[in-house]
């Protein structure tokens, strides 16, 4: 176990692929989901039903439909889920075809309960 001073993306982004020990991908939480050495794009992408890492392999399946899908979550999917990821896909691929993001429904703030001590 080694300590990499500035993080394992800083030793991917400055340490050259041929002097590295860095084997494979490294995962990250954002939409590149891995990158490999430089930081370029690794070869993992996200399942938009269940938001697991696919590998090459995963895509290949008759399971996975892109934007729906994938072999691990194909099967649990009720046709109502189905057709609502279907239908943030086809949002996603028209906002992108007009140079725009597509943002999606903004998550509802929970109200606080408020105890109060007083009586009354």
């Amino acid at each position: 176990m080694f300590h990499l001073r500035g993080g394992i993306l800083n030793y991917l982004q400055n340490t050259p692929e041929a002097e590295s020990l860095w084997e494979g991908d490294c995962f990250v939480f954002d939409h590149r989901v891995s990158v490999k050495h430089g930081l370029e794009q690794g070869e993992y992408e996200v399942c938009f039903g269940c938001r697991w890492p696919l590998k090459h392999a995963d895509k290949q399946s008759p399971k996975y439909e892109l934007g729906v899908s994938c072999p691990h979550c194909a099967d649990g999917l009720t046709p109502e889920r189905r057709s609502r990821l279907l239908e943030r896909h086809r949002q996603v691929s028209l906002a992108r075809n007009r140079g725009a993001q597509h943002i999606g429904q903004q998550p509802r703030r929970q109200k606080e309960k408020r105890y109060s001590t007083h009586p009354g």
